[in-house]
């Protein structure tokens, strides 16, 4: 079997890594458990601190930076990825005591970077733990922007959007959601099983699920092992997919017989929900512009059992068919800002600056769809996004062109308390435990 794994070096080794490239953590987890030799609790563990490293890091990096006696952004990359996840583990686990997780991280960063470095980590970690409890935020009642900022741990450019949004209260009520762990949504495949059976296989393996209260065919998974692994996973008997992204599906609706259009579809998880709605009597074209992504679609169609999903490599914006679809769908590229709780290195990696090229490509795929739904169709536009300037700005511009469209109120297809009053599908991390989206669906008139 080899050497075991330390998780605190491999949750160093990949946050280092996320933070010097484009690469995300979820996928190098996944690639780095199937290449090493690591038990499964420590597998837990290195998960834990990826992911809570990610979601705390700016509070974290704060606490750090007032106690490094020089310019934090200075230090060696891996140092401060070595501080950040000891001090995660030292502030929000308590399985290891104080000593023995600054033990670690001394260890871990004399091994790579000498004495010098390993003697200011332990002087750091020793002085916030011997000060933890008069560590205090900047007081809100002075720049409310700031003290949300550092203290749940979102960037400030978004925090001040938030307010401007949303009010103080509701924006701390968003970070603090943001900063939960996420619960798993586990959509059941009902052409090959149903919700109780699935959710007593996974019972069997120790995994806990619920029905969802918005679908019918989703549950939600609190904690458990890696469903990716199972093998009723592997059979098609349920997909990984966030309730949020399964209300789209239902958005659209879809009925025997007919043809749909996924104009950004990779992964395939819209795809093949629309699919197996239709019980495999649809036909649906999933197209996307990478040759790697589409490989995923076609892997999760050939998994899942359907029949009557074909992929095709091209750019949506670019394919020769008109107005021979009865529904089109316009799952949008975003900026993934309501997935945040999720996917922590986007809260980082996002900036203000790449809202505006968002939305002129959104704006151009939805402008795309048009060419493709038949007078009388339905073209369903969607983001994982909380921002207005990508969800209802973008519908309402939408609308103002094409007066040949009108928007269906969203309550005849989903669940009322995901509908807004305007008759969008927008769902919130506080107040519907799932990430945040928005979806509207439009009718061609003629």
């Amino acid at each position: 079997m080899g050497n075991q794994v330390n998780p605190r070096r491999l949750a160093v080794s990949i946050l280092d890594r996320v933070f010097r490239s484009d690469s995300y953590a979820d996928i190098l987890l996944d690639s780095s458990f199937r290449k090493m030799n690591i038990l499964p609790k420590d597998r837990a563990l290195a998960t834990e601190l990826v992911y809570g490293t990610l979601r705390w890091l700016g509070w974290m990096d704060w606490i750090l930076e007032r106690r490094y006696r020089g310019k934090w952004l200075k230090v060696p990359s891996r140092v401060r990825r070595a501080l950040e996840v000891g001090l995660y583990q030292i502030l929000f686990l308590n399985k290891v005591p104080d000593y023995a997780v600054v033990n670690e991280t001394v260890k871990i960063v004399a091994d790579e970077k000498g004495d010098v470095w390993s003697r200011v980590v332990n002087g750091m970690l020793r002085e916030i733990i011997r000060n933890r409890e008069t560590i205090s935020p900047p007081p809100l009642e002075e720049d409310p922007v700031v003290a949300i900022s550092v203290r749940w741990s979102h960037p400030e450019w978004l925090v001040w959007k938030w307010v401007e949004l949303f009010g103080v209260d509701r924006t701390i009520s968003l970070c603090r959601a943001n900063n939960k762990r996420p619960d798993m949504g586990v959509r059941v495949n009902r052409l090959k099983s149903g919700r109780e059976a699935v959710q007593e296989e996974l019972r069997r393996q120790n995994i806990e699920a619920s029905p969802s209260g918005l679908m019918e065919e989703f549950l939600t998974v609190e904690k458990g092992g890696p469903l990716s692994e199972l093998e009723a996973f592997r059979g098609g008997l349920f997909s990984i997919q966030d309730v949020s992204a399964g209300l789209v599906g239902n958005l659209m609706n879809p009925q025997p017989g007919e043809r749909i259009l996924d104009l950004t579809a990779a992964p395939g998880g819209k795809a093949t929900h629309m699919a197996e709605l239709g019980r495999d009597e649809v036909v649906v074209v999933a197209v996307d512009c990478h040759s790697t992504r589409i490989r995923k679609v076609v892997e999760n169609r050939d998994r899942l059992g359907l029949q009557n999903i074909y992929p095709v490599l091209a750019d949506g914006k670019e394919l020769g068919v008109k107005k021979v679809f009865d529904k089109v769908l316009v799952d949008v590229p975003c900026s993934g800002l309501g997935t945040i709780r999720r996917r922590g290195e986007l809260r980082w990696r996002r900036k203000e600056e790449n809202i505006p090229l968002l939305v002129s490509l959104q704006k151009s795929l939805l402008e795309a769809g048009v060419s493709f739904v038949r007078p009388g169709g339905v073209l369903v536009y969607s983001t994982c996004s909380i921002l207005p300037e990508e969800n209802a700005e973008v519908v309402d511009a939408f609308l103002e062109r094409h007066p040949n469209f009108t928007l269906e109120d969203a309550r005849l297809f989903v669940d009322s308390t995901v509908v807004s009053q305007s008759g969008f599908v927008e769902t919130w991390p506080d107040l519907h435990g799932t990430d945040g989206s928005f979806a509207a669906r439009l009718k061609r008139t003629q």
